[in-house]
Parts: structure tokens; sequence; C-alpha cells
């Protein structure tokens, strides 16, 4: 049973380890600009953006690089809008009204719920555990082969249909027994997380402030003080009691440490840098579960680490595919032997 949701579960992930490549090639004519080098400023099309979009949170999820637009992330609940604007000049350039139907946010609601609301997300909970479960057993059962996989003694059979997916199933569980841990530790961990935000949700009004200095100079104030930190991520007041987030991480932080869990957090009143949370100032067991996101996407280290996962993502649902079929040419096997055996007694 837990089968079927790992393949759902293998596919989907795999997938959406390359989510920001999909995102470009989707809104690609959006993105990309005919002009060079242009300078950004957020001053141009900051207050624009908050005077006509009343009620929505408001956010930069990245900043753009040479020859890209700059893209604002609107939020209100599970609605996203998305307004890409020039860069330098600050008028809008093209507007994606439901951003939230795009391919990138379809599976990840799937991945993250089938479809299935707050229920959904703590079935999906229950399957990631299962899948551990089925990973803690597989290693009993297959306790004997794992130093002869290891050392390539392990004989791929070919007597029959069960003998060759068995082989198959040892050889692929093995070989794909770390990443495979690591995908299901970290996925329910994520899953536990976005399950609890689920039942403790709580809708509150979103007005975004009016912020009367500079959001460009306050950026460059930031930097200056933290010259190491790199800045990815805007996150904007969605109250008057709120601040506006500065996202990213230091430069010499290693690249598992993902690119945004580091935060500058300034008063837009006043203007002053109120506070700067770095992930490697804090508890280990805190840093741990942090971490465990960018581990879980493969988001951290170029592309051939996200070829790695998006393959080794693949395996749970191999596994999944290959564990039912030696079951299924099991279970057909032992039928005419019950069959003899039930003619012998009547007999």
């Amino acid at each position: 049973m837990a089968g079927m949701f790992l393949l759902a579960m293998s596919l989907s992930g795999s997938v959406l380890v390359f989510h920001d490549e999909i995102d470009h090639a989707f809104f690609r004519n959006e993105i990309l600009l005919q002009e060079h080098g242009q300078r950004l400023s957020f001053d141009r099309s900051f207050e624009h953006i908050r005077k006509n979009n009343p009620g929505w949170e408001i956010r930069i999820p990245a900043l753009p690089d040479d020859r890209q637009a700059l893209k604002y992330e609107l939020r209100k609940g599970n609605l996203r809008k998305w307004i890409f604007v020039h860069p330098e000049k600050g008028h809008v350039l093209a507007t994606i009204d439901r951003a939230d139907r795009r391919l990138v946010n379809v599976l990840l609601t799937f991945h993250y719920s089938l479809f299935g609301g707050t229920p959904g997300k703590i079935f999906v909970t229950i399957i990631g555990v299962a899948f551990l479960a089925l990973l803690v057993t597989g290693v009993i059962l297959y306790r004997k082969s794992l130093v002869k996989v290891f050392l390539f003694r392990h004989r791929f059979s070919l007597k029959s249909r069960r003998a060759f997916f068995s082989s198959a199933h040892r050889l692929i569980g093995v070989w794909g027994l770390a990443l495979n841990v690591l995908i299901c530790i970290t996925g329910i961990r994520i899953a536990y997380v976005v399950t609890s935000a689920a039942i403790n949700a709580t809708e509150s009004p979103i007005s975004v402030p009016v912020i009367t200095h500079s959001i460009d100079a306050l950026v460059s104030k930031a930097q200056a003080a933290h010259p190491e930190f790199r800045v990815r991520y805007l996150r904007f007041p969605s109250t008057d009691e709120g601040k506006l987030l500065l996202l990213g991480h230091l430069g010499s932080d290693p690249s598992y440490y993902g690119r945004t869990y580091s935060n500058i957090a300034i008063n837009y009143q006043s203007g002053d840098v109120e506070g700067i949370s770095l992930l490697r100032d804090k508890p280990f067991s805190e840093r741990f579960l942090i971490i465990l996101q960018p581990l879980h996407f493969g988001d951290y280290a170029g592309i051939w680490v996200k070829l790695i996962y998006a393959i080794g993502g693949l395996l749970p649902g191999v596994l999944a595919l290959s564990g039912f079929l030696i079951w299924r040419y099991q279970h057909r096997k032992s039928r005419p032997i019950q069959r003899n055996v039930l003619l012998m007694q009547k007999q």
C-alpha cells in the first residue's frame, strides 16, 4: 500500500529537484531582458506594487542576475501572484495572476499533500514513516547481502522473473541506501513542519505598511554593516509591527546551509538594523533541523548534485515497483501449490 504513494512521491520529487530550472523555462520571456547591466532598485517599484495589491503579502524570492527582471511574489493564503518589473526603471513588464497554478507549484502541492489539504499532509507524513519502516526492514532482510553487494560479489539472477526482480531490488536498495535514508528522514522532518503549520495556521489580515525610508538605502546599509552577508531574498512586513527581512547567507557558510536560512531584520520605521540571525550561530540541534530542508531537495551545490538527487529520488519508486513485483510473482507461484494440497486432502 505504501508503495503506490512512494511511487507518486518519488516521481514528483525527482522533477521538483529542478524547480528553478522549470520555472525559468516556462517563464523565460518574462524573466529575461534585452539590456545588460541594469542597476537594481527596489524603490522604483515597491510602492507601486504595494498600493495596487492591498491584502497581499509581498516578497522578492530571488534577486535577479544580469539581464533578468525583478520578480515580486505576492501571497494570500494558497494564492500566488507574480509581478515582473524592470530592475532599474521599476515599471511592470508582466503579471502572472495565478502563479499558484504553475507546474512547479502544482507538483509541490501534490508532493506535500496529494491535493488533500491538511489531511493529505498528515497522510504524507505517515507515508514517510512507512518508507522509513520499509528501509529498516529491508536492511534487516538483506543484511547478509550488504557486504556482498558493496564488494561486487552479488550475482544477478536470471533464473525467473521473481529472481530477476529480487536481485534488482537488492542491488538498488543497497546502493541507494544512504541517499534513500537521507531523503526519507529529511522528508519526514519537512512533512512534520508543513503539517504542524497547517494544523496551527491562523488567518490574520495582511496590510503591508508604507516604508518611508529608501529600501535601496536600507539594504545597502545592512550589507555595509555585514559585508560577508549575501542577500538573496527580501520579505516585506505584512503588519505595522513587522520587520523588513533580508534573507541570505554568509560567503563562508558551507553550501548545505542553503541560501536563505540566515537573515537581517530591519526596522522599516527607524531604518535601524535590529538583529542578525545567522544559521552558524544557532545550537547544533536547531541548525541540524534547518539544514534538513536544503538537503532534501539537493538545492545547494549545483546541477551535478541535482542530477544525483533526481536519479536517487527515483529509487524509492523503483524499489516500490520491484518490491511489488517480487510479492506478485511469489503470490502467483504459491497458488498452484495450495490448490494441489487441497486436492490431496479431499482424496
